[in-house]
């Protein structure tokens, strides 16, 4: 019988020990984390800050296999000098990460936030007053692009994801570390001048044969995917069975991107979400989904000044999150799943 792996995202440092207990005290079963601080401007995670982390979460009863970012790629997606010797860096990092045990990193392709519009509102009332994200293209469909990132065509990004995968994929196969890639928030595009080219199912089948590897694959975020409107159960098949999905972001939104009035992040167990959260998570067991997941962005909830956060990252939202995906697991795998 699968058994399902939980993780939470933390306020502040995920390596405190008081984030770590706490972990603990939820029943999680894993840590998905973040790579370490490189110094002097430097691009490499050297294998001896990795080992310590995993061995610092490993000291707690906890996993730490999956990293929620990876090194650096800005030079690489969008073509600027200086790209050559950040792929060489990021195939030592990866060199590095498979040499310490770590198995999953997902690097930053989309532009980062705070240069890139993320959400229209921050603060949009949901059940019971609390609050959470939205977003409504209409209100920045027009805005023109930025003067740090410019205009790009999508083929110009895609020929710079191919150029990535073709240098690091020899080198993430060696090392037997799976690259994986988030789908663009929001997938809806342009934004600001900018591709968002990873916004749709067949944009995700397009990335994995780009240079087909069974060390590329995706971080299942089932909110983005419920933003474009997409069965999303139907979708944890269609990449699960390809053995593509190597972690997940549990969520639940309203509406999409192409709705009037655009989308909300709401309550994972709130049932005017786009996503029966039920028969997905039936999915990932179908597929025998074995990686770890997490409850995802949470609205903010009465006393969550006091707990640190900002918006989607809220901690007692995802508490709440986290309970509600572990009764779903435990149902689920009474059904003999």
């Amino acid at each position: 019988m699968v058994r399902m792996r939980f993780a939470v995202i933390l306020p502040g440092d995920v390596y405190k020990p008081e984030n770590l207990v706490l972990m603990q005290q939820l029943g999680c079963t894993d840590v998905i984390g973040h790579g370490p601080s490189t110094p002097l401007g430097g691009e490499v995670w050297e294998h001896g800050d990795l080992v310590q982390l995993k061995r610092h979460v490993e000291n707690f009863g906890l996993r730490l296999e999956v990293f929620e970012d990876g090194p650096r790629i800005e030079k690489i997606v969008y073509n600027l000098p200086g790209k050559e010797e950040q792929l060489e860096n990021f195939c030592k990092s990866l060199e590095n990460l498979g040499a310490a045990g770590i198995k999953v990193i997902k690097p930053q392709h989309m532009p980062p936030v705070p240069n890139m519009i993320w959400r229209t509102e921050t603060d949009k009332p949901t059940r019971g007053g609390a609050t959470s994200t939205a977003f409504d293209y209409e209100l920045v469909k027009d805005i023109p692009p930025t003067v740090r990132f410019g205009k790009y065509k999508e083929k110009d990004i895609w020929k710079n994801m191919k150029y990535l995968l073709k240098g690091v994929l020899p080198t993430a196969e060696q090392a037997d570390v799976v690259v994986t890639f988030h789908p663009d928030d929001p997938p809806i595009s342009p934004i600001q001048g900018f591709p968002r080219i990873l916004r749709s199912v067949e944009a995700f089948d397009k990335l994995m044969n780009l240079v087909p590897s069974p060390n590329v694959g995706i971080n299942f975020c089932q909110g983005c995917f419920a933003e474009m409107g997409v069965d999303v159960p139907a979708a944890i098949r269609h990449f699960g069975k390809q053995k593509k999905i190597f972690f997940a972001h549990f969520r639940n939104v309203k509406g999409t991107v192409h709705s009037k009035g655009g989308f909300q992040e709401i309550f994972h167990d709130d049932p005017d979400g786009q996503v029966d959260m039920f028969e997905a998570m039936k999915a990932y067991y179908e597929v025998g989904f074995m990686g770890p997941m997490r409850p995802d962005h949470a609205p903010k909830l009465i006393g969550e000044e006091a707990r640190g956060g900002s918006a989607g990252y809220y901690v007692l939202g995802k508490v709440l999150g986290l309970g509600y995906m572990k009764g779903l697991a435990d149902a689920i795998e009474k059904m003999g799943y």
